[in-house]
């Protein structure tokens, strides 16, 4: 077996138990992107990707955070919750006894190394197009900040200046300002759901409610997961022909450099 295949069947046990505590309290998720992409084209994990993420509704986000404070696995799990424990927005449920050194990625102690699954939130979007404009600036001016607390190495010039002028979110007022102009609509359904902290374009970032549409569950290795209930035009809005492989040199993980499986 690979370290790569031995990294995704961890990975997969973790998201077993993170399934069952979903289902057993009503907290509906749906695998996102790559993830989703997996499932459908491969029934499993994309051969060389070495990470899962899943995606929540602000409801159900909160609700599961809750839930993982009270019913999750202390003894075997650890919960990283995005603003609270670390400065990134998304929350991750850690595998104690384990270790995984990521690209860029941030150090939030030792009990915060373990493998993981990633667990993102989308925000109700505004009904109208300039406050919804407002709203992905104001995630991307806190996805700049974010960066930088991470101390993201980026060779873009442009990347650099943006993240230097997220200086002033160091001072926790304004950073709480930016966020609530992004959170702000959570409390009112409304039609369309967004990544906001995401690196995705504006086009990408705003789904139709609808697409996502009940959870639809779908094989995936030996179990099932969810994924949106109209998967086809999520992932065609996302990727355009997503059942086509990329080139061969695009084949690779994006996030391990090293890997400590410990027990497991």
């Amino acid at each position: 077996m690979t370290e790569l295949r031995h990294l995704q069947l961890v990975i997969l046990g973790i998201m077993k138990d993170i399934d069952a505590l979903c289902v057993k309290n009503n907290i509906e998720y749906y695998l996102l992107g790559g993830s989703a992409i997996g499932a459908i084209r491969h029934k499993g994990f994309i051969p060389w990707d070495d990470d899962l993420d899943i995606v929540m509704d602000d409801k159900n986000y909160q609700r599961f955070i809750q839930v993982c404070q009270e019913q999750l696995n202390k003894e075997k799990y650890s919960l990283q919750v995005g603003f609270e424990d670390w400065p990134l927005s998304f929350s991750k449920i850690r595998l104690k006894g384990t270790t995984l050194v990521e690209y860029d990625g941030y150090d939030a102690g030792e009990d915060k190394r373990g493998i993981f699954v990633d667990v993102f939130k989308m925000d109700n979007v505004a009904p109208g197009k300039l406050a919804a404009r407002w709203q992905y600036a104001c995630g991307k001016y806190y996805l700049c900040y974010q960066l930088l607390s991470r101390s993201y190495n980026s060779a873009s010039f442009w990347k650099k200046i943006l993240m230097f002028l997220a200086y002033p979110l160091k001072i926790k007022a304004i950073r709480d300002f930016v966020k609530h102009q992004v959170e702000k609509y959570n409390d009112t359904e409304t039609e369309c759901l967004g990544l906001f902290y995401g690196r995705t374009r504006y086009k990408n970032t705003i789904v139709k409610r609808s697409l996502f549409g009940k959870p639809k569950r779908m094989p995936f290795e030996d179990t099932e997961f969810f994924v949106p209930e109209h998967y086809h035009e999520y992932l065609t809005q996302m990727f355009g022909d997503y059942m086509k492989l990329p080139p061969v040199e695009q084949r690779q993980g994006l996030h391990c450099i090293s890997v400590d499986f410990g027990e497991y």
